[in-house]
């Protein structure tokens, strides 16, 4: 069983023992019929290598702002 809250739209296979919703904990909860769709997002390699460069360069002007002030 799937189940939806109305409230918080929380998503899950798991409901409360009294029926509430685990999220907020509203009654306010729908059962779904079909399965929730298994779409994991991960993350694109193009944006892992850009944020990678990024940081490197964030720290070598860091680094080389720190060496200049001495």
């Amino acid at each position: 069983m799937f189940y939806q809250c109305r409230q918080c739209s929380y998503r899950g296979q798991k409901c409360d023992e009294r029926g509430y919703c685990p999220a907020c904990g509203s009654p306010d909860i729908h059962l779904m019929r079909k399965p929730l769709p298994q779409t994991l997002s991960k993350p694109r390699k193009r944006q892992l290598v850009l944020a990678l460069v990024l940081w490197v360069i964030f720290a070598l002007l860091l680094a080389s702002n720190l060496m200049s002030m001495s």
